[in-house]
């Protein structure tokens, strides 16, 4: 697969879009450290290890802010430099009103830059999850996504509204590492006679080490299939992050990501190469 190599005009940009990101990931984990060092209370390590395994558990139950920034620097057949940013708040319920187990409301938004430097909304993602089982060695959950058109232009989003089911496993009986898997499906419900139907899965595998002081390292990559073409787009990522506890807990964290392998024609994900940075808060119930 050939990528296109960007302007020395547009790697200029994105040189100063790098730093500028950089120095607010900087900011934001300075001033939350200090927070840390001023309202942390003495944990041996296994505590700490608990807690940062407990923050990235997707079926913890815990009120949660989620802050990402997706900046894209290489784009396949395009020159520029684009972003995605996202923000995902997570609503936990002990007990449902029909479904009587723990569940996890999840609302995701998007602001998003194209290449050619369009900018608006996305897509507004809502999923539910259903903690089905919770046992020694980890949880099982199942659920529904559906994809709402919210883009304000048809670079940024997609124009059908998408409708399937999810699923989730975490095993966490595995020392200081971790794994959980997450599988979403969109099938289109909307727009089928002018745009065509889409049917298509995102599966996340997660794996992560976690160290005594709250520093974490891993991988949490989205593969997508198209179940229509059978196309695929395997990007690959590599996160480290750090997890501390003050008056709320925090989790912040860069990760950058490759595109290992797409198949010719994917239309879904066009990113050769970007960072993520990201910032998450997080209040037990």
């Amino acid at each position: 697969m050939k990528l296109k190599m960007l302007k020395k005009g547009t790697t200029k940009t994105v040189r100063d879009n790098t730093a500028a990101l950089l120095l607010l990931f900087v900011g934001f984990f300075s001033g939350f450290a200090q927070e840390t060092e001023e309202n942390k209370e003495p944990q041996s390590g296994s505590t700490s290890v608990k807690l940062s395994q407990e923050v990235m558990n997707p079926t913890t139950l815990a009120w949660q802010l989620q802050l990402e920034e997706f900046a894209i620097f290489k784009t396949e057949g395009q020159d520029g430099f684009a972003q995605n940013f996202r923000v995902r708040g997570i609503i936990p319920v002990k007990e449902g009103f029909l479904i009587k187990v723990p569940q996890l409301i999840r609302v995701i938004a998007f602001f998003n830059t194209a290449p050619d430097g369009r900018t608006g909304l996305g897509d507004v993602t809502l999923n539910q999850f259903f903690i089905l089982s919770k046992k020694d060695w980890g949880q099982f959950g199942a659920g529904w996504n559906i994809q709402i058109p919210t883009r304000t232009d048809d670079q940024l989003g997609s124009p059908q509204w998408s409708l399937g089911p999810a699923f989730t496993v975490t095993f966490t009986n595995l020392g200081k590492w971790q794994m959980y898997w997450i599988w979403e499906n969109f099938f289109s419900i909307s727009e089928n006679d002018k745009y065509g139907s889409s049917a298509y899965a995102v599966l996340q595998p997660n794996v992560f080490y976690t160290w005594s002081n709250g520093v974490y390292a891993g991988i949490e990559p989205e593969w997508q299939i198209d179940y229509k073409t059978g196309k695929v787009a395997i990007p690959m990522d590599f996160r480290v992050g750090y997890i501390w506890s003050g008056k709320l807990k925090y989790n912040a964290y860069i990760e950058p990501e490759v595109m290992a392998y797409r198949s010719d024609g994917y239309p879904r994900n066009s990113a050769n190469f970007g960072v993520r940075l990201g910032f998450r808060w997080y209040l037990p119930m």
